[in-house]
């Protein structure tokens, strides 16, 4: 395939000439690289972008799933009581109703990581604990 760009719109060609018809003055040939890139772009993405996307995968928790992963690893009555330690009030009736109300629990959310801090979680942990729920 011959690979043409056109204000950010890539364009493919059979190699062998048939549909050269096609290809417009003003597109510009891509170089071997911009082609590897396009067809492969996880090949070029930064740590932190393959971190993002990894996190993005990550499906949220049923209240179920979210309770009986933190029962299996000790820390149902700690978040329980971490969040009826939080000083201020506002905070506090936040993360109870984020807590005892929500149906889902999404990775990326504030009151989840608010919470993992709470218990002083790294992302490791988290990231572990959260694969092995989707499982439960």
């Amino acid at each position: 395939m011959k690979y043409y760009k056109l204000e950010n719109v890539v364009y493919a060609f059979e190699d062998d000439g048939s549909q050269d018809d096609y290809i417009k003055p003003e597109m510009v040939l891509m170089t071997s690289e911009e082609v590897d890139k396009h067809i492969n772009p996880e090949k070029y993405f930064t740590e932190g972008q393959k971190y993002s996307i990894y996190l993005n995968s990550l499906k949220p928790l049923t209240r179920r799933q979210f309770k009986l992963v933190l029962l299996e690893n000790d820390l149902l009555d700690a978040v329980e009581l971490s969040i009826n330690n939080i000083e201020d009030k506002t905070t506090k009736t936040r993360m109870q109703i984020e807590y005892t109300e929500a149906t889902e629990f999404k990775r990326n959310s504030e009151s989840l990581l608010f919470m993992c801090q709470l218990l002083n979680l790294s992302e490791e942990q988290i990231n572990t604990m959260w694969e092995k729920a989707l499982t439960l």
